[in-house]
């Protein structure tokens, strides 16, 4: 109560047009808030509504066939032996979410030796930074034209072995194989520049007195860069984990779906590319329920780990 009487009281003290611009100022700020509850209420609270209807919204009886439906499509065909779609769909995306977690790992890494300046760390900085900035149809384009059959990559292959392959992109053997390199040949994207960032807001008074200790480069990175930095390296790593669900690869480019390469991402953007909106959405409706619990856990124990370090 006090605090607020102040408040009032620093805000009585302001003139007049100063009020005026205190106002319009809050105004401005109301407008992303207002575009979020549109956005995500709204839209959000329709689609949940989709996922226990059968046609249109308000006008079709409550059902649950679509959530039967996707418990039927994680099982094997008894008669074939083969995974239903949203199995196929699963395993795919949380293989990309692996890679996700692989390259923010990495990237930590990468950021750390960046921070020590090693020689040419300039040059190796532009290099992991280009494919940032490269439009994806090109580098999936290139990519694909160094994999191709009789391409560069080939001609390599076929001298060192004496067999050239087939077209990688075709098989489900090795279609998202080959996506998920080119994942890990894409890089790293920006999340090692900020990491880069963090390392240097370290006080080198710090660093300095941990040398003269006797702490090496490994020593230095476990019980100084790892404890300072955990912070921002932990946001990230709870940012991939929201995303478990959603993680994909360039699949459009590459296979547009093709050879079992599909993820649960691309599938839905498929169904509803097909005028399908139901069943996509009782299928957001399950992972979503399923990514929360799973969510709140990590940040949970990065909370934990946390040494609540500030400088």
């Amino acid at each position: 109560m006090e605090k607020n009487r102040k408040r009032k009281r620093e805000y009585s003290n302001l003139p007049k047009g100063m009020r005026k611009g205190a106002y319009l100022f809050c105004y401005i700020l109301a407008i992303p808030a207002i575009y979020g509850i549109i956005k995500y209420f709204i839209i959000n609270s329709q689609s949940i509504l989709m996922a226990f209807s059968e046609g249109e919204l308000f006008s079709s009886p409550f059902t649950l066939d679509h959530f039967k439906r996707l418990f039927s499509e994680f099982a094997f065909d008894s008669v074939t032996g083969n995974p239903g779609p949203i199995f196929i769909a699963t395993k795919n995306t949380l293989v990309y979410f692996g890679v996700s977690i692989v390259q923010q790992t990495l990237s930590y890494f990468v950021a750390y030796f960046l921070y020590k300046k090693i020689p040419g760390h300039s040059v190796f900085r532009f290099i992991l930074f280009l494919p940032a900035v490269i439009a994806p149809v090109i580098s999936v384009s290139v990519f694909k034209n160094l994999i191709r059959v009789e391409g560069p990559i080939w001609n390599i292959w076929e001298k060192l072995t004496g067999n050239g392959y087939d077209d990688l992109l075709v098989y489900d053997t090795t279609a998202t194989k080959t996506i998920v390199a080119y994942c890990l040949l894409q890089g790293f994207g920006t999340s090692f520049l900020i990491l880069v960032g963090a390392m240097n807001r370290i006080p080198e008074e710090i660093i300095e007195s941990a040398n003269l200790d006797g702490c090496k480069t490994f020593g230095e990175f476990i019980h100084i860069i790892f404890p300072l930095t955990w912070g921002t390296f932990s946001v990230f790593l709870l940012l991939t984990v929201a995303m478990i669900f959603t993680s994909s690869g360039p699949i459009l480019y590459f296979t547009n779906g093709g050879a079992y390469t599909y993820t649960l991402g691309f599938w839905i953007f498929d169904q509803v590319r097909g005028n399908s909106t139901n069943y996509p959405a009782a299928i957001g409706v399950f992972f979503t329920v399923i990514g929360i619990p799973i969510v709140l856990i990590v940040r949970f124990i990065t909370n934990k780990i946390d040494t609540e370090v500030t400088y």
